[in-house]
């Protein structure tokens, strides 16, 4: 059990479940259950601590625990969305990829998910997870200045390009909300949404003045470097270039 807990330390990308359907009522349980599912969990980075602490990247402030049962049940509590109460039986380990398997209760029914996660080692991979490439999601406190505004963007991006360049090597699908910046995403291209004062990406910044700032400056780059779009094998890597070109341009600005 000690190899095992040490084997399941660690940062990870949760790739996606696989289903076990027994019949047609799970089926169309499943069918409804899917997307929600995947959205609240797919695709995310988290830390399995030695200590037997649990982080999600996206929302570092929420501290949970993690463990292993003498039954190789693993479980998280308190970790946040998707992570308040999970519990999965170890499956296997085998190059890198973890397999849980979890029955979730539905009318009835209990279906069974084989959960795909891949331990992150490489070492440009891994400085998703650092404080230094994540110091942009602390709450500034005070007004920021303009510099401020723009260097605190230029993070966002840069930290979003590595992770869909991360996305791309490693899944067959993106999840967009992962990313908070307020961007639409389409074949060839990236755009902006409208403001929301209450989107995730406004909270970050000292009030609503600031938060509309920031907006407008990632609406000044996109529309600068809109002919400069780059032409890749897939759509992510194409989005994860860009953000990068954002990311540079917004720096010097």
């Amino acid at each position: 059990m000690e190899k095992l807990h040490k084997d399941l330390s660690g940062e990870w990308l949760i790739l996606y479940p696989d289903h076990d359907l027994e019949n047609d009522h799970q089926r169309v349980l499943y069918s409804k259950m899917q997307d929600s599912i995947v959205g609240l969990t797919g695709l995310k980075l988290i830390t399995l601590a030695g200590d037997g602490s649990f982080t999600q990247v996206d929302s570092l402030h929420t501290k949970g625990k993690w463990g292993l049962t003498a039954e190789k049940v693993v479980f998280i509590e308190k970790g946040g969305k998707g992570f308040e109460n999970f519990s999965a039986k170890f499956t296997a380990y085998e190059k890198g990829i973890l397999k849980m398997t979890e029955y979730v209760p539905a009318e009835g029914e209990k279906i069974k998910l084989i959960w795909h996660l891949k331990k992150i080692k490489d070492r440009d991979a891994e400085k998703l997870f650092s404080d230094e490439s994540n110091s942009w999601r602390k709450y500034p406190g005070k007004t920021e200045t303009e510099r401020e505004i723009k260097l605190r963007l230029s993070r966002m991006l840069s930290f979003y390009a590595d992770y869909y360049s991360l996305v791309t090597k490693e899944s067959s699908f993106f999840v967009p909300t992962r990313v908070i910046l307020p961007f639409r995403f389409y074949q060839h291209a990236i755009g902006m949404k409208d403001f929301d004062t209450a989107s995730a990406f406004s909270k970050l910044f000292y009030d609503k003045q600031q938060a509309e700032d920031a907006h407008r400056y990632l609406s000044v780059s996109i529309r600068k470097l809109r002919n400069d779009f780059p032409s890749m094998e897939n759509y992510v890597e194409e989005y994860a270039a860009f953000m990068k070109k954002m990311s540079a341009d917004i720096a010097t600005e």
